[in-house]
């Protein structure tokens, strides 16, 4: 019934259709939103929609036709590697979205992160009108001159203009990409870049996306809890390592699921990367005691490596340990639910 009354009022009122789909699709569509809000009637006027496409795939397609400016953005669907500016997706990965992409009307948008060679493909297959969006050259919205303090500052270069952008308190490709993907949407509906970046300076993100939150005893958390890879796991204690404003930094990190055959080396390699940026770490897991291992055989000293399988102790001992200043970043997989340490250790009253 809900779907039959949103089809009537797409045929009634013909808004403008945001389709987005591709890993990431949430905080894209949160700082989508959050850009448009000032200047449309999101919901109305504007509809948002994010999708895997694994089922409704008649709805967008009905969607496209009856919009009256459908855009169709497509984020990544690899992770984007840490130190490096491109990377590929299998190709089979973006089969449902070719399929939709040549549905879209002369009329529309398809707007395609640059940095996945395989998303950027996507613009051979069809005539339309396309902007794409990453950190290479080459892209028509690049994010440039990239800096961390209690959030990220980022200069966004499109046709030669330079805008600044501040992210507040949050980190990360996936964010940057997120704004950059809303400046590429907000050009389209004849935002100027100026606007757009006032706009995002309201953009919070969503809970456990690499965003900054108040912790006790005067601490900050990075929350990174909602889900975790190799890759973005790596991101984000690089990321611990360049702020520079903490007074100890500690990783407390849970499993990262699904890796296979190269689980015990994976994890060992963060474990490394821990041992370089900082100066506590808390694992919480079986495969996570690989991350302590690997610590431990780059020079942590004992004394700074805690491993627990139990949830209520592990947190009680860190509650133990905190002190002000200190930078917590918490990150695992989603089946760790690594969001129950984030909010044993969150300032509800301040953050």
């Amino acid at each position: 019934m809900k779907k039959f009354f949103t089809k009537l009022k797409i045929l009634l009122k013909r808004p403008i259709a945001i389709i987005i789909v591709g890993k990431g699709k949430e905080t894209a569509k949160e700082a989508i939103s959050q850009s448009l809000k000032p200047y449309f009637k999101t919901g109305k006027k504007v509809l948002i929609f994010e999708t895997n496409l694994k089922k409704d795939e008649k709805f967008f397609q009905f969607l496209i036709k009856k919009s009256s400016l459908p855009i169709l953005l497509v984020t990544h669907f690899s992770d984007p590697h840490p130190d490096k500016d491109f990377f590929a997706s299998e190709k089979k990965q973006t089969n449902k979205v070719r399929k939709l992409a040549k549905l879209l009307p002369f009329w529309g948008y398809l707007i395609l992160n640059f940095d996945d060679e395989t998303v950027r493909e996507i613009k051979d297959e069809t005539n339309l009108k396309e902007l794409t969006f990453g950190f290479q050259e080459g892209a028509d919205f690049r994010a440039t001159e990239i800096k961390l303090n209690l959030g990220t500052t980022f200069k966004v270069c499109y046709q030669g203009n330079l805008v600044p952008v501040w992210l507040d308190k949050l980190f990360g490709k996936e964010q940057i990409y997120s704004a950059l993907a809303a400046t590429s949407v907000g050009v389209v509906l004849g935002l100027n870049l100026v606007e757009i970046s006032q706009a995002l300076k309201n953009y919070h993100s969503l809970p456990g996306r690499m965003r900054l939150i108040k912790g006790i005893k005067n601490s900050w958390i990075l929350d990174d809890a909602e889900s975790a890879s190799v890759f973005s796991m790596i991101e984000a204690l690089e990321i611990l390592g360049k702020i520079q404003s903490a007074q100890r930094k500690i990783a407390v990190l849970g499993d990262i699921v699904g890796i296979g055959k190269y689980t015990i080396e994976a994890h060992e390699a963060i474990g490394e990367k821990v041992a370089e940026f900082c100066d506590l770490l808390f694992t919480f897991g079986e495969r996570a005691k690989f991350i302590a291992q690997g610590a431990a055989l780059k020079g942590m000293e004992a004394e700074k490596i805690f491993q627990f399988e139990n949830f209520e102790k592990g947190t009680e001992k860190l509650k133990k340990e905190i002190k002000e200043g200190d930078l917590i970043l918490v990150d695992g997989s989603r089946e760790l639910e690594m969001e129950r340490v984030v909010k044993a250790l969150e300032d509800v009253d301040k953050s």
